[in-house]
């Protein structure tokens, strides 16, 4: 591709943006905190294991399609983690970054146990956004489906190999061959960042900078 693909937003309301350790450089993950916080359960309770999924803040919220395209490829069957705790967490990060290998399942990966529930969207430009960790039995969409912009596709979950409820997003350039798919470079078309001494700002055609508290809503006027 000779461009940067400009994508719109997958949720909407606030959300912390943030590439985890181990994460490809343009793959991110989104999570809701309140008070620094991404589930209302004690801190306590986050060392010694068992935070309900339905206590992250996230838990649930609607998925939206960033684009306009055809789904390729999606999963929406995978059972979600329903506790969370430290050890979990780190367990999870671990398998996912240094000891999955997929499957393959009638000529393409079994990413599941990975992703958990996902959806892959095609664009007219032959770019694919994926969105995983979606909530099991919440995708509104099949493979084939045209779908629009906006249109919810799921809801955010805890699927395969999530540390804690959340959504995660990145590009490819293609799926015909799937372990040769490279990850690519993207751009929001507008967004919201909160900047602590002059509130909240604009941005069209970028991308947020790590672990920026970013909001995604229709501009006033």
């Amino acid at each position: 591709m000779t461009h940067t693909p400009t994508i719109g937003a997958p949720l909407q309301g606030e959300w912390r943006f943030f590439r985890p350790p181990g994460h490809h450089p343009n793959a991110f993950d989104f999570v809701q905190t309140v008070d620094g916080r991404m589930h209302n359960a004690s801190r306590l309770r986050t060392v010694a294991g068992g935070i309900p999924s339905p206590r992250f803040h996230c838990w649930g919220e609607p998925v939206l399609a960033p684009i306009d395209g055809v789904v390729l490829h999606c999963a929406g069957d995978w059972p979600d983690h329903r506790h969370n705790s430290l050890l979990s967490m780190v367990t999870r990060w671990f398998d996912a970054t240094y000891r999955f290998r997929p499957d393959m399942d009638r000529g393409f990966p079994d990413i599941r146990p990975n992703a958990g529930n996902y959806v892959m969207i095609q664009s007219d430009q032959g770019y694919i956004v994926f969105l995983a960790h979606l909530q099991c039995g919440s995708l509104c969409v099949a493979k084939g489906d045209t779908v629009t912009a906006g249109q919810t596709l799921g809801r955010v979950g805890n699927s395969g190999n999530s540390t804690a409820p959340h959504l995660h997003l990145n590009l490819f350039d293609q799926m015909d061959d799937p372990l040769g798919a490279q990850v690519l470079p993207f751009v929001f078309t507008e967004f919201e960042i909160h900047d602590k001494s002059d509130g909240w700002q604009w941005r069209e055609r970028s991308l947020p900078a790590e672990k920026t508290t970013l909001r995604f809503q229709t501009r006033p006027g």
